[in-house]
């Protein structure tokens, strides 16, 4: 019985990606589409409008502060906020692992700083393991039993 459960639950995470990578492909569709027919429109709503593009992986990104690259089923779309430069990309060598997140993201994080190791717990598991990867790239530095703002992390503030 609970093979059948596992089976279940193994289709629907393949439906539910298949889903994602689809979202991706259209919205990829539908910005294509509008560049092709907005020649003439003016900045403020073409603004508005590639705002649209990538919704369903920038929510998801904003909910969970970032993403494991592996878990994007939509790679286009994922390379296309990268080009944009909605998203950035963190490769974190030491754990073998690449998230993407936003600015906003690490921004918001980095004003959280300088936090003493003690009270690290006022993060969130998600803020520490990012505040981790960041500090594994050199953009948050530990000095003094505090996370402080490295000179590299600039590029976000």
């Amino acid at each position: 019985m609970s093979s059948q459960y596992g089976e279940c639950i193994k289709l629907l995470r393949e439906v539910l990606e298949r889903l994602e990578a689809i979202e991706g492909e259209l919205d990829l569709i539908k910005e294509e589409l509008r560049e092709l027919r907005g020649q003439g429109i003016t900045q403020p709503r073409q603004q508005s409008r590639s705002q649209q593009l990538g919704g369903g992986l920038l929510k998801a990104i904003n909910n969970n502060l970032f993403l494991d690259t592996r878990d994007v089923m939509a790679k286009r779309l994922l390379k296309r906020l990268l080009d944009e430069g909605k998203v950035v990309l963190l490769r974190d060598e030491t754990t073998n692992r690449e998230v993407t997140t936003t600015k906003e993201i690490i921004r918001k994080l980095l004003s959280k700083l300088p936090i003493s190791i003690n009270e690290i717990d006022k993060l969130s598991d998600r803020e520490y393991e990012l505040l981790t990867i960041l500090n594994r790239l050199g953009y948050v530095l530990l000095r003094d039993n505090k996370y402080v703002v490295s000179e590299a992390a600039k590029e976000f503030i």
